[in-house]
């Protein structure tokens, strides 16, 4: 019988040839080789530079960050001096007008008095009320001395509490209490 042999059989191959082929192989390994190294280090040397542009951003940005802190220190001492002095010019009008509320209500009392035979025994003045205790010779010198308050406009809701007649050594004299609260 006849074989026929589909296989292809090997051929003998050159001893040139093989040796040539398998140095460009190794040749193109290490081409590869020297490729990929290369490529890391420049890959390397373009991460080396990224982190450094960033950490001398990140240095600029921390001096940036403590001009900001000391303006922050230096609005915050300037909204406490200006709390501060708020605070004082609010105490400085309040005692202006706690000043002026009792010399004011004293002048306006002593003018009402003028032109009278009357005298005034105490004053008390808490805030907006004031309580006043007096003599006078005439029931009509009280009653004119009311009269002469109410005109001032500076006095509201003016009540005489209680008026009664009294001696003193041989004078017979009226003696009066006054409520008053000062306007506004």
């Amino acid at each position: 019988m006849i074989k026929i042999n589909l296989l292809p059989v090997p051929r003998a191959k050159k001893a040139g040839a093989s040796q040539l082929d398998l140095r460009l192989e190794l040749l193109a390994a290490c081409g590869c080789l020297i490729f990929t190294v290369v490529g890391c280090f420049y890959y390397s040397s373009v991460l080396d530079e990224t982190i450094e542009a960033k950490q001398q951003e990140k240095q600029e940005k921390e001096k940036q960050l403590v001009v900001l802190k000391e303006k922050i220190k230096k609005v915050e001492d300037f909204e406490q001096k200006k709390k501060l002095l708020e605070d004082k010019n609010r105490i400085i009008d309040q005692l202006e007008k706690a000043r002026g509320g009792p010399v004011r209500a004293m002048d306006f009392v002593s003018q009402s008095l003028d032109p009278l035979k009357l005298w005034l025994v105490s004053m008390s003045i808490k805030g907006n009320d004031v309580e006043l205790e007096g003599r006078a010779l005439t029931n009509d010198d009280v009653v004119e001395f009311v009269r002469n308050l109410r005109r001032t406009e500076y006095f509201g809701a003016i009540r005489l509490g209680e008026t009664r007649s009294a001696t003193e050594g041989k004078t017979g004299l009226f003696q009066f209490k006054l409520s008053l609260s000062i306007k506004g």
